[in-house]
């Protein structure tokens, strides 16, 4: 699983060399284990957290981040073809992890 969420944030273009890459990798592998939408700050950033021995709010901020980056510098037609009716800003981290998580378990 970890190597098509790997693809897919490369087919969109984010920049591997931070430290939101890996902690968003590691969301979207959580989100594709849950059978429902979970809490992202009560729930899924603790437990990406807990994995890279790091806080909440850092992982929180670092997904957003990487969102603005892929957003602004990422590949655009990937980005309209998941994103349908896109606006000039990211949408939140929430719906921007969850919309490329459910593309995904679809798509597999």
């Amino acid at each position: 699983m970890r190597s098509k969420i790997d693809q897919e944030l490369l087919r969109l273009g984010a920049p591997t060399g931070r430290l939101g890459y890996v902690q968003m990798a590691i969301t979207l592998e959580l989100i594709m284990q849950e059978e429902q939408v979970t809490s992202t700050t009560r729930v899924l950033y603790p437990k990406v957290a807990e994995r890279c021995s790091t806080k909440p709010a850092r992982i929180e901020r670092n997904v957003r981040e990487e969102i603005k980056a892929i957003w602004n510098f990422g590949n655009q037609k990937r980005l309209d073809q998941l994103f349908i009716n896109r606006g000039k800003y990211p949408p939140g981290n929430k719906e921007f992890l969850y919309t490329i998580a459910r593309y995904m378990q679809q798509n597999s």
